[in-house]
């Protein structure tokens, strides 16, 4: 039987508390056999101000302060940090589905995103027909009138519009990030890598 994985993609510049309820919900109510969070390469769409480095090490941080004891591993994945050139998310599937013959990955997307893949991603019919897709519910975001093939929606969540690029501005100006960053990822970005964010 294939390894049920939870893949949890994203910028996270810098990972914040609504990361971490994401993958708590994940831990609580998506039957896989671990999560992996993997911090995305340079992206057409979004702008990366922190280091494949210092994000990995942000959330080795944030996971090590409020998972202490999960149910199920938790994994930092580098694999998109590691390719030789930036990737969409189709491409990274394959890549992973190439790899890790014997896993079976579910990628977790925001109702945001899930009505739009089809007409603005890059490979969208096909990501979109294809993928094993884990869907976090937002309650400001109706459910899309059409939704994917192969879909599980999450809905007990606990919500937050908080945004990486929010908290980026709010250091910008000089604040810590709490409370919507730990207290640990609060200081290192404070000790090590403050002038990355002040964009």
């Amino acid at each position: 039987m294939n390894k049920q994985i939870a893949l949890y993609g994203g910028t996270f510049s810098p990972p914040h508390l609504g990361h971490a309820s994401v993958i708590e919900a994940l831990l609580r109510l998506f039957p896989c056999d671990e999560v992996w969070v993997m911090p995305s390469a340079d992206r057409h769409d979004k702008t990366v101000t922190a280091s494949g480095e210092h994000r990995v090490k942000m959330l080795e941080i944030m996971i090590a302060e409020l998972f202490l004891k999960p149910k199920m591993p938790i994994l930092i994945s580098d694999f998109e940090l590691r390719l030789s050139k930036p990737t969409v998310t189709y491409e990274t599937l394959k890549l992973l589905k190439e790899k890790y013959p014997n896993h079976d990955f579910h990628f977790v997307i925001g109702l945001e995103n899930l009505g739009v893949i089809e007409t603005r991603w890059i490979n969208g019919k096909k990501l979109f027909r294809e993928a094993d897709f884990i869907a976090i519910k937002n309650p400001l975001v109706p459910l899309p009138n059409k939704l994917p093939p192969h879909i599980t929606i999450i809905d007990d969540v606990v919500w937050s519009d908080i945004s990486s690029t929010f908290i980026r501005k709010l250091i910008a100006q000089g604040y810590s990030g709490l409370p919507y960053l730990t207290k640990g990822v609060a200081e290192y970005i404070k000790d090590i890598i403050n002038s990355n964010f002040k964009k």
